[in-house]
């Protein structure tokens, strides 16, 4: 099926969020006595803080109950960091203007809360970009379960497979890749030769390098 969708994760690939999530994790955790081990906290990146919270409270014994307290810390540490520092990465107004053009329906599908969508969009200007925004934050199940980007493509009235997804994480391309869409990976540049993205349908060090030829690869 021809593609006339696009649906974009947020976190580490419209914004340059996942720096200020750790930073963020990191201050919340250390409070409880907890250093974030900086391999391990990479297998983790594309889930919900209360699943990130539970992996890890379970892993040094801490009271479960702390987790609503502690989600709430790290996500309102994490808005008031987007706000203050929150910056676009490269390529994203490009990208957004390549589908545009096309006439592609556009979409926004986070694991993250939806009070921080509306920070990053007013901070990096990309409010009105997208024709439908979803979040797991209240879903069953996040990513790397597919609901919200099978919810975002509901919404767009767009069938899974004319879908292109962008990613950044491993759980996310999962998500993507489970909703039968094709996927795009951004990698971090730390992670970009790990043999993992070999899921995805096309693999680029930056929005920037998205070009003609890579959607032909996409569409053909």
């Amino acid at each position: 099926m021809a593609l006339n969708t696009v649906i974009f994760d947020m976190d580490g690939l419209l914004i340059d969020s996942e720096p200020l999530w750790q930073e963020a994790a990191n201050e919340a955790m250390q409070k409880l006595g907890v250093m974030l081990d900086e391999e391990l906290y990479a297998t983790t990146i594309g889930l919900r803080t209360s699943e990130f919270l539970h992996f890890w409270f379970n892993r040094y014994n801490i009271n479960q109950n702390l987790v609503p307290s502690t989600e709430a810390e790290i996500t309102g540490l994490v808005i008031a960091k987007v706000g203050a520092n929150g910056s676009l990465m490269p390529g994203v107004i490009e990208t957004l203007d390549f589908f545009e053009n096309k006439h592609f329906q556009i979409g926004l599908a986070t694991s993250s809360p939806l009070l921080l969508v509306d920070t990053v969009l007013e901070k990096t200007g990309l409010t009105g970009r997208f024709q439908a925004i979803t979040s797991a934050e209240h879903l069953p199940n996040g990513k790397p379960h597919p609901q919200v980007y099978l919810d975002c493509a509901a919404l767009l009235k767009s069938q899974p497979t004319a879908c292109v997804c962008f990613e950044d994480s491993f759980n996310g391309m999962i998500a993507a890749k489970a909703a039968r869409m094709k996927c795009v990976v951004v990698p971090d540049s730390g992670a970009f030769e790990n043999k993992r993205w070999e899921a995805a349908d096309l693999k680029i060090p930056t929005l920037r390098e998205f070009d003609e030829i890579a959607f032909s690869k996409l569409n053909g």
